[in-house]
């Protein structure tokens, strides 16, 4: 749990501002999506200005948490554009679900040269200490419980939008409460969020039960290259760029895709490779506990969690292949 006295200096810190630009990760899942939501309505409800931005596309499933569409850095305003109104008026830059210049392309060049204040709110293990107050809890499942534990310290009034916004952050990063980190602390968030007018059955329809054609026939490309290894242990599979123009899918289509292969009962460690356009590949590890995929991330410049991690590796993709494959029969022996 975070410090009661971190959450006072984040109040503080927040208090103190005007204007707060409000970012998350590269490929913003369903925490940070949330998590940017929640935080942008009750910063607007003390009466200052919220500013969100994305670095890259969000999936269309989560588009329906904003009311307006949100800007993406390279697409819709350039990193020139920040030091313009209405980011240039911001004097607290709030970044969420990351604290490593890694997962902030393009962001982080600004942000190293920038002299406001920052405030970060994580729960990954891995970090480059990017805030001047950080509200840190590697025991959270999701970004979004500590958000959630940031209002109920402020006394932050939490409404349906909001209760809304944060279940899909605890509901995606949990796997709809099925993973491993779905424990009581946030069943009992859970239930507090539904009490505040969260609906879950609606949530999961849009979430779960609003795939487009093309990110279907992405999966089913994607299945086709399943490979089994260590006797059914390791599940690998493949997405390349010719994949994309084929079906018609797009990179934030690939989201979750690789939890597909986890439903075989044999597969300790899934991974998922999808060719970048510098010939390299974005590789996203999963685990069912008995390896520690973060370890291998992090040995080649990428981070994450025990069990759900990721990694930029260079091609060719059977080197790539290899790698993960050495990786994993050293912790699978073991």
């Amino acid at each position: 749990m975070v410090d009661e006295n971190k959450f006072k200096q984040a109040v503080d810190l927040i208090n103190a501002s005007k204007s707060v630009l409000i970012t998350a990760h590269t490929r913003p899942d369903g925490d940070a999506c949330g998590s940017v939501r929640a935080l942008c309505d009750s910063i607007k409800s003390l009466g200052k200005e919220a500013h969100p931005i994305f670095l890259s596309p969000m999936a269309a499933w989560y588009e329906f948490l904003f009311d307006s569409k949100v800007p993406i850095l390279g697409n819709d305003i350039t990193t020139e554009e920040l030091n313009a109104k209405p980011y240039s008026d911001c004097d607290l830059v709030l970044i969420v679900d990351t604290n490593s210049y890694v997962q902030l392309p393009q962001f982080d060049q600004w942000l190293k040269r920038s002299e406001k204040k920052v405030l970060v709110i994580d729960h990954h293990i891995t970090g480059d200490n990017l805030g001047d107050i950080e509200l840190i809890d590697t025991s959270a499942a999701a970004a979004g419980e500590i958000v959630c534990d940031l209002m109920k310290y402020a006394g932050w009034k939490l409404t349906e939008e909001i209760a809304e916004a944060i279940f899909v952050a605890i509901a995606t990063d949990s796997g709809w409460f099925k993973f491993a980190n779905a424990d009581a602390r946030i069943f009992r968030n859970a239930a507090d969020l539904i009490e505040a007018g969260a609906n879950p059955a609606k949530i999961y329809q849009q979430l779960f039960q609003s795939y487009s054609p093309e990110r279907m026939k992405l999966m089913i490309v994607m299945l086709k290259s399943l490979e089994l290894h260590f006797e059914n242990r390791l599940a690998m599979q493949v997405i390349m760029r010719k994949d994309f123009d084929e079906t018609g899918a797009t990179g934030k289509d690939t989201e979750n895709l690789i939890n597909e292969c986890n439903r075989i009962g044999s597969v300790d460690m899934a991974a998922l490779f999808v060719e970048l356009a510098d010939g390299g590949y974005r590789c996203s590890l999963r685990s069912k506990g008995k390896v520690d995929v973060r370890k291998i991330a992090q040995k080649y410049g990428g981070g994450g969690h025990t069990m759900a991690s990721g990694v930029n590796l260079p091609g060719p993709l059977e080197k790539a292949k290899q790698i993960i494959l050495d990786e994993a029969k050293l912790q699978l022996k073991s």
